[in-house]
């Protein structure tokens, strides 16, 4: 009896992870072959990427996303890893469209692997994705951030996030989507902003050279929680 008990929950676990496998093969079934080969392993299939270091690109505005992807076009891939190194070692700053080693190691053999037209199916396909509903966390540290992205810190010169990326984070012209990013991806591009290391958008660099860390875990963690 004990034998058949413990069959029939085997069983009845398989059937089920069976059905969550068909779910998803039936929901991504249609993505752009350079996403399931390439983009997936980092962004995940529908955009949401797993990775907190790693950007969220579910809902992406493709032109913001197309001007950001071109950045990565016209750098030249090194001759060797050992020659970027080296030109890392020589001048780390003075990358081409102001892209890190890092970034450059993820992006920019895609970049150039991809066919014409596969970059912009891509795009497409995650500018159409849902973005997973926010994160919550720490109610006084979310509290903070979002006075920070509504109000700036006037005595700190700080501008208000809302100014250039909208009152619900969703972004607007120039300005990328930051609802429900992941805080970790965003504290990481706030403190390159903040060392002048993105000098493809100076006014930035110009906002935030006076928010301190605290200040940037705050904002990043509320705009994670942001939907």
């Amino acid at each position: 009896m004990r034998i058949y008990s413990l069959l029939t929950k085997l069983l009845t676990g398989v059937a089920f992870l069976g059905a969550i496998s068909n779910a998803s093969a039936q929901k991504n079934w249609n993505a752009p072959r350079i996403v399931t080969t390439y983009c997936s392993g980092c962004h995940g299939i529908d955009g949401n990427a797993q990775l907190p270091y790693m950007p969220k690109l579910s809902g992406i505005d493709p032109a913001y996303a197309e001007r950001k992807l071109t950045a990565f076009e016209e750098i030249s891939p090194p001759v060797d890893e050992l020659f970027s190194g080296l030109l890392n070692l020589t001048d780390p700053k003075k990358e081409p469209a102001n892209v890190t080693r890092q970034e450059r190691i993820n992006m920019e053999g895609v970049a150039h692997a991809a066919k014409p037209g596969e970059m912009k199916e891509a795009l497409l396909w995650y500018a159409k994705q849902t973005r997973e509903p926010g994160r919550s966390g720490n109610k006084r540290l979310l509290a903070q951030g979002k006075e920070l992205f509504m109000d700036g810190v006037p005595a700190q010169k700080v501008l208000p996030c809302q100014t250039c990326h909208g009152r619900d984070a969703q972004g607007k012209g120039f300005a990328p989507r930051l609802a429900g990013q992941n805080s970790e991806y965003l504290e990481g591009q706030l403190a390159k902003f903040r060392q002048g290391d993105r000098r493809h958008a100076p006014e930035m660099t110009m906002v935030t050279r006076d928010l301190d860390s605290d200040q940037a875990r705050a904002v990043a963690a509320y705009l994670q929680s942001h939907d």
